[in-house]
C-alpha cells in the first residue's frame, strides 16, 4: 500500500513539474532593478503560438539575452526567433507595482500572459522589412497583476536586421536584449549615468568648438604659425565626435541611424589626433618620418576594419587612436624636452597626465566587463574627460601663450618702425621740396616742348588734309575721263535716234482730204500708218532711256566731287555697284586705251533696300573697282601673255552673321597678282601703299575702312591669294552693310 502511495505522489509531482516551467525567482528588489539575464528560452524561427503562456518550451535552449548577437543561436541565419521566461514573485515583492525596462539590438514584441503589450522597432518575416532599435535607449512597460498569480509569463518575438558594424557597440558589446525589472516608481526616474552622458557631451562639443574657432582665427592672423590649422582641425573633429554623443543617447532611436553616427564617431576620433600629431610636429619642427606614415597606414587600416563584418569596433579603434598617437605626442615632446625647446615642459606634462588617464579609464572599461561594480563608470567618465581634455588645453595653452608672443614683438617692431619713420619723414621732406624744385623746371620744359609738339601735330594735319584733298581731286579726274566716255555713248544714241525720227516725219506722206486712215502711196513702206507711228514712238522712248541714264551718269559724277551731306537714303546697292563698275572700267580706259578687261555681274534678285550715305557708299566702291582695274592692268603687264585675261566680278548678296545679324554684301573680286601676307595684315592702316612711288597716296582703303566701319557699323574685309608661278592671284573685298 505504501508503495502505491510513494509512486502516486511521484507521478503528482513529476506532473506538476511538466506543467510550470523554470522560473526566473524575485524575492527582493533594490531601487536599481534586477537584470533578468537568467531563466530564458530561447527557438529560433516565427510562431504566434510561441506567446500562449501554456504553451511548452521545456525542449527550447536555455540563454542569457544580455549576449552579443552572434551567441544567440540560429538568430543570424533565420533573422526571427522568441525568447519566453517566467517570472515568480515572492508575496512580499508582489504587492508593489512593477515595471520592465527593455533596451535591445533587435525589433521586438513584447507579450505579457499571451497578450501584446508593446513594439519596440518593427518585426517581419520579412528581413529587409526589419527595423531594430538603438541599444542605448530603454523602453518602459508596465507589468500587470497576474491572473496566475504569483507567475508573469514573458514571451518575447524578436527581429535581427544585418548591418556591417554590428559586433561593437561604443565600450559595450553589443547585446540582443536586456531586460530590467524595476518598481514603477523608480523606473520613471531619470538615468543619472545616461544624463551625466548626454551633459558631458554637450559640454566637450562646446569646449571644442570655441577653440576651433579661436586657433582658427589665430592661424587666419598669422599664417606662419601653421601649428594653429592643424590643431583646429584636431578640436573640429573632437567637437564632431562628441556631438554624436547626446544624439546616440537622446535621439536616435533606430538602429541603422544609430550606427551610422557611432561609425562617424569612431572615425573622427582618429582623424583628430592625426591632426594633433601633426600639430605637434608643426610646434617642435619635428620631421614627418617612417612612425607618421605608420600611423596613418594603422588608421587607414583600422577604419576599413570597420567595413568587415564583426568587426573590432569603435573600442579598439577609440583605443588605437587615442593611447598610441599620445604616446607618439608623448616621444616627440621628450626629445623637444631634451633639446629645451620653449613649452616643452608644459605640453610634456598635460601629456601624462592624459596618458594616465586613458589608463585608468580603459582600465575601468576592463575590469567592468569582468563585474567590476558599475559605480566605477562615473570615475571612468571624469578620468576620460580629464584625458580628452587635458591635451588640447595644454596645447592650446602653449599656442595662446606663443601668439601672445608674437603679438608682444610685433608691437616693440611696430614701435621701432615708427621711430625709423619719424626719423626718415625729416629726410623725406628735404627731398621733397628738392623734387618740387625739379618739377617745376620739367614742368617749364614740358610745356614748352608740347607746344612745339602742338605746332608740329598742326602741321601734319595740314598736310594730311592737303593729302586727302589731293587723293579725292586725282579720284575726281579718273572719274571725270571715265564719265566723259561713258556719257558719249547715249549721247550718239540720243543724236542718231532723234536725226532717224526727224526722217521719218519727213517721209511721212500727208493723206488727201477725206481720205481714210489707211490710205497711203503704193511707195510707202509696209505696216501703215500704225507702223510709223510705232517706230517713232519707239526712238521716241530710246531717247528718253538713254537721256536719263546721262542725267545718272552726271549726277553721280557731282555726287563723287561734292562733299559728302551725310544725309542717309534707302538705296539699291545692285544699281549703284553697276553703275560704279562701269565707270571705273571706262574711267581705266579712257587713261591707257590699250587696256582690255573682262566684267561680269552677278546680283541677287530682290536685294532689300539699306539706309546708307549714298556720296560715302559710292565713293568705296569706286576706290575698290579702281584698285581692282588697276591690279589685273598691272599684272596683264607684268606677265605680257596672251592667255591671260584680266577679269574683274561684281556680285551681291544676303547674308546672316554667326551673331544673327544680316548684312546686304558686296563682293568685289579680281584675278590680279595678289597680296602678299606680310601687306594684308596693312592694308586698312593710313598712308600704306602697295603702289609705286607718285601712283597712290594710301588714303583710299583707309578712308573706304572709316566710312564703312565706323560710318555705317558695317563691315570691310578682304581675303587674298598672292600669285605663283602656273597661276593668277586672286583678291576680295567683301563690303558688308547692315540692314
Amino acid at each position: 500500500m505504501k508503495t502505491y502511495l510513494l509512486l502516486i505522489f511521484v507521478l503528482f509531482t513529476l506532473c506538476l513539474s511538466a506543467q510550470v516551467p523554470a522560473t526566473i525567482r524575485i524575492d527582493s528588489l533594490s531601487h536599481r532593478g534586477k537584470v533578468l539575464h537568467e531563466g530564458w528560452k530561447w527557438h529560433a524561427g516565427d510562431n504566434p503560438e510561441w506567446a500562449d503562456p501554456d504553451f511548452d518550451d521545456s525542449e527550447w535552449t536555455t540563454v542569457n539575452p544580455d549576449q552579443p548577437m552572434k551567441s544567440i543561436p540560429g538568430l543570424m541565419e533565420q533573422k526571427t526567433g522568441w525568447f519566453r521566461a517566467v517570472i515568480e514573485l515572492s508575496p512580499e515583492v508582489a504587492q508593489r507595482l512593477f515595471s520592465l525596462q527593455i533596451s535591445q539590438s533587435v525589433a521586438s514584441e513584447v507579450y505579457i500572459n499571451g497578450l501584446l503589450a508593446r513594439k519596440f522597432g518593427k518585426v517581419s518575416t520579412n528581413k529587409d522589412s526589419i527595423e531594430a532599435m538603438n541599444p542605448f535607449t530603454s523602453h518602459t512597460i508596465g507589468l500587470p497583476y497576474s491572473v496566475s498569480y504569483p507567475f508573469i509569463h514573458v514571451a518575447i518575438r524578436v527581429g535581427y536586421r544585418d548591418h556591417f558594424f554590428y559586433e561593437q557597440v561604443g565600450h559595450n558589446q553589443n547585446h540582443c536584449l536586456r531586460a530590467v525589472l524595476y518598481e514603477t516608481e523608480y523606473a520613471s526616474r531619470p538615468n543619472r549615468y545616461r544624463q551625466y552622458q548626454i551633459y558631458n557631451g554637450w559640454f566637450l562639443v562646446g569646449v571644442f568648438s570655441i577653440l576651433t574657432f579661436l586657433h582658427l582665427a589665430f592661424y587666419l592672423f598669422f599664417r606662419a604659425q601653421r601649428a594653429n590649422f592643424y590643431f583646429s582641425g584636431t578640436t573640429f573633429f573632437l567637437g564632431l565626435a562628441f556631438f554624436c554623443i547626446p544624439l546616440v543617447f537622446d535621439y536616435i532611436e533606430s538602429l541603422r541611424s544609430f550606427f551610422f553616427i557611432q561609425l562617424f564617431e569612431t572615425a573622427a576620433f582618429p582623424l583628430a589626433y592625426l591632426f594633433l600629431v601633426r600639430a605637434v610636429y608643426e610646434i617642435y619642427g619635428h620631421p614627418k618620418g617612417l612612425i607618421y606614415k605608420i600611423l596613418i597606414g594603422g588608421v587607414c587600416l583600422s577604419l576599413l576594419s570597420l567595413f568587415t563584418p564583426y568587426s573590432v569596433g569603435s573600442f579598439n579603434i577609440e583605443l588605437f587612436a587615442e593611447l598610441l598617437m599620445t604616446m607618439e605626442v608623448i616621444r616627440v615632446t621628450l626629445i623637444a624636452f631634451r633639446a629645451k625647446q620653449p613649452g616643452a615642459r608644459f605640453i610634456l606634462i598635460g601629456m601624462i597626465v592624459s596618458l594616465v588617464m586613458y589608463i585608468i579609464f580603459y582600465g575601468q572599461i576592463i575590469l567592468e566587463t569582468e563585474g567590476f561594480t558599475r559605480g566605477s563608470r562615473f570615475l571612468g567618465i571624469v578620468a576620460y574627460q580629464i584625458a580628452v581634455l587635458c591635451v588640447p588645453l595644454a596645447i592650446s595653452f602653449y599656442l595662446a601663450l606663443n601668439f601672445a608672443q608674437v603679438n608682444k614683438n610685433l608691437v616693440q617692431q611696430l614701435r621701432e618702425n615708427n621711430a625709423l619713420i619719424e626719423k626718415n619723414l625729416k629726410v623725406e621732406q628735404d627731398r621733397q621740396h628738392l623734387l618740387e624744385q625739379q618739377n617745376e623746371l620739367l614742368e617749364k620744359q614740358v610745356n614748352e616742348r608740347t607746344a612745339a609738339l602742338k605746332q608740329s601735330l598742326d602741321e601734319l594735319q595740314l598736310a594730311q588734309s592737303q593729302l586727302i584733298q589731293k587723293e579725292k581731286l586725282a579720284s575726281l579726274g579718273e572719274l571725270t575721263a571715265g564719265i566723259a566716255h561713258e556719257i558719249q555713248n547715249p549721247l550718239n544714241f540720243v543724236n542718231n535716234f532723234a536725226e532717224l525720227s526727224v526722217e521719218l516725219i519727213e517721209e511721212c506722206p500727208q493723206p488727201p482730204e477725206g481720205a481714210n486712215e489707211d490710205w497711203l502711196p503704193q511707195d510707202s513702206p509696209p505696216g501703215g500708218w500704225g507702223a510709223f507711228w510705232d517706230d517713232l514712238r519707239l526712238n521716241l522712248q530710246k531717247i528718253n532711256h538713254h537721256g536719263k541714264r546721262a542725267s545718272s551718269i552726271v549726277k553721280n559724277m557731282l555726287l563723287h566731287s561734292r562733299a559728302s551731306t551725310g544725309e542717309r537714303t534707302m538705296t539699291d546697292l545692285n544699281q549703284m555697284t553697276d553703275e560704279c563698275l562701269r565707270l571705273s572700267y571706262h574711267g581705266m580706259r579712257a587713261k591707257d586705251k590699250q587696256f582690255n578687261a573682262q566684267f561680269e555681274t552677278s546680283f541677287a534678285e530682290n536685294l532689300p533696300l539699306v539706309n546708307i550715305v549714298s556720296e560715302d557708299i559710292n565713293r568705296v566702291l569706286l576706290n575698290l573697282f579702281n584698285n581692282a582695274f588697276y591690279a589685273v592692268r598691272q599684272q596683264s603687264i607684268q606677265l605680257n601673255n596672251p592667255a591671260y585675261l584680266p577679269k574683274v566680278t561684281a556680285s551681291t548678296s544676303l547674308i546672316t552673321a554667326e551673331n544673327g545679324k544680316q548684312y546686304v554684301a558686296v563682293c568685289i573680286k579680281d584675278n590680279g597678282a595678289g597680296i602678299s601676307p606680310n601687306s594684308l595684315e596693312k592694308i586698312f592702316q593710313p598712308f600704306f601703299t602697295t603702289k609705286p612711288t607718285g601712283e597712290g597716296t594710301g588714303l583710299g582703303l583707309s578712308l573706304s575702312y572709316d566710312i564703312v566701319t565706323k560710318g555705317h557699323h558695317g563691315l570691310l574685309e578682304v581675303e587674298s591669294t598672292p600669285a605663283a608661278a602656273q597661276r593668277t592671284g586672286e583678291t576680295m573685298f567683301w563690303v558688308k552693310l547692315p540692314i
